[in-house]
């Protein structure tokens, strides 16, 4: 798999499908295939879109520094900046979830020529109360996310916990965590580009994610019905708003 240092660490990354390039960025504690491949992202989408799916450093199978100052939102958007220079591309989409929607307001708004329109899930202006470090559910019976058998689901979680390093992943938490805020409130206004703004109507982030639609002037929000923070990524009615909305002509300004 490529990799590039172009950001001072190294970063490990997969490049899936063909078409015009759009940017996945994954959420805390995941990486590219357990966000993006796992819930089925880069089957429905890598027919119509090269899909660029970086491990932030801390994460997946990328370099993860021990020392707190390697990671904020300005370090994990550098990360995503190098994988785009690495394969050449200068401008496209940008999807993130949970963190990966604050990386990708972080990229909307501080460095907007590179980045046409974004899709932000999981993720509001603000930390709701009651947000914890790691999210733990139940799935909700009328839920459309598909349910993982059980073998399935073991085969998931021992991939998933054998690409973790929890002291890492300590260190991200208090760095890119540590001022309390999803994004700058300097950054909102910048991002003039089109967003779909997206969330389970269980999870805690719901709020924080129609508010965030609102405050953005050309955005729109999508609930999921009946999911939270880790079901929602799953729901194909979510996958396919986003393949329609990364379908959709950009307008000029």
């Amino acid at each position: 798999m490529p990799e590039t240092r172009r950001s001072g660490v190294r970063i490990h990354y997969r490049v899936e499908g063909r078409g015009d390039p759009v940017v996945l960025v994954h959420g805390y504690t995941a990486s590219g295939w357990s966000n993006w491949i796992a819930p089925g992202w880069v089957e429905r989408l890598a027919g119509e879109h090269t899909l660029i799916l970086p491990d932030l450093r801390g994460h997946g199978r990328s370099e993860k520094p021990p020392e707190t100052g390697a990671y904020s939102r300005a370090a994990l958007a550098a990360d995503v900046l190098a994988v785009m220079d690495e394969e050449g591309i200068e401008r496209a989409p940008v999807v993130g979830y949970s963190m990966g929607g604050m990386v990708a307001l972080e990229l909307l708004g501080r460095h907007g020529a590179r980045f046409e329109r974004g899709i932000i899930g999981g993720m509001g202006s603000y930390f709701p109360r009651g947000r914890g470090r790691f999210a733990f559910e139940r799935r909700h019976p009328r839920s459309l996310a598909p349910a993982r058998r059980p073998l399935d689901h073991l085969a998931y979680l021992a991939r998933y916990w054998s690409e973790m390093d929890l002291v890492a992943l300590n260190r991200v938490f208090r760095g890119v965590f540590r001022d309390g805020v999803p994004v700058d409130p300097e950054v909102l206004p910048a991002i003039r580009q089109p967003v779909l703004v997206a969330a389970g109507t269980r999870d805690v982030f719901f709020e924080p994610a129609a508010a965030l639609a609102r405050q953005l002037p050309n955005a729109r929000f999508l609930p999921v019905p009946h999911d939270a923070h880790i079901s929602a990524i799953r729901n194909p009615r979510f996958i396919e708003a986003a393949a329609a909305f990364l379908r959709a002509p950009v307008a000029t300004p």
